[in-house]
């Protein structure tokens, strides 16, 4: 019997809601990132540092206890919440940009490339569910990369410090979740987002870094030379460093910008890279 003598027959599985496609690009995007030996290396960096982290930590209580402590003086607490924000500098900028560089700020602009739209909206895939997807899978990551070896931090701050210290030290989990929070979501979207402006995923890639770091590199410039420090505003690693020191209750002195403002413009940017996303998405090729 020949396959077209089978006639029409119903399938006959699961029907699951179109919602599901959203868990299905999830999974996959998870999947995809993890493919990549770049993203193993920097996630295996990144565990390795909060281990370093916590060493220099230990080591410091116990200089501290040899030096201060030999004389019978009471120690102070050490400064848990600069110690936590200095170490949430590093892995975003030793971590968290090489995986928006690897993972997101690439992304759109390959699938324009390898035409993958023609299938995914030919299906029954929204542009939401694919945004969504997308920005969750690398906001998970980078969230992991950042919230997990600070633990190593704040976990054994929290063990050497005195009893009357230990709630305060322990405190530090709230902030640090926050902060590894609002960096993963505004990172991911940010790079997700420059990732649409081109076919090209060289200059995709390019314009993420320049965006980075350019706009950054003025603003200490101008804040070194004049004490303005009014240009953090259009640099994105600034924005996320008042918003972790406001978060640590860390005062800086001479800065005028506080989280207030930092925090509407970053969610404006962040406002924006979804839109143009949307719009450029909704010109993608589709096969009907």
């Amino acid at each position: 019997m020949t396959v077209r003598d089978l006639g029409y027959r119903a399938y006959e599985g699961e029907r699951l809601p179109s919602s599901q496609n959203t868990w299905v690009l999830l999974r996959y995007g998870m999947w995809r990132m993890w493919g990549s030996w770049i993203v193993k290396l920097t996630i295996l960096a990144a565990l390795v540092s909060g281990l370093i982290a916590a060493a220099l930590v230990a080591a410091t209580w116990w200089v501290r206890n040899q030096t201060v402590g030999a004389g019978g003086g009471e120690l102070p607490p050490l400064p848990g919440g600069e110690i936590s924000s200095f170490f949430f500098n590093i892995q975003v900028w030793l971590f968290a940009t090489v995986l928006t560089l690897r993972s997101g700020a690439g992304v759109i602009a390959e699938d324009f490339t390898f035409r993958a739209f023609q299938f995914y909206f030919a299906k029954p895939v929204t542009i939401v569910q694919y945004l969504v997807g997308r920005v969750s899978a690398l906001t998970i990551l980078l969230f992991s990369v950042l919230f997990v070896p600070s633990l190593f931090v704040v976990l054994p701050l929290t063990g050497i410090s005195a009893e009357e210290h230990r709630l305060e030290m322990a405190g530090l989990l709230l902030p640090s979740f926050f902060y590894a929070l609002i960096a993963a979501v505004a990172l991911s979207t940010l790079s997700i987002g420059v990732s649409a402006i081109s076919k090209s995923r060289a200059l995709t890639m390019s314009a993420w870094i320049v965006l980075f770091v350019v706009p950054h590199v003025l603003a200490l410039l101008v804040d070194a030379i004049t004490d303005w420090s009014w240009l953090y505003l259009i640099s994105i690693p600034g924005m996320l460093t008042v918003l972790r020191e406001a978060l640590f209750k860390i005062t800086t002195e001479g800065s005028d910008v506080e989280w207030f403002h930092a925090g509407p413009v970053l969610g404006l940017l962040v406002a924006g890279a979804v839109a143009y996303a949307w719009n450029r998405l909704q010109k993608a090729e589709v096969i009907t």
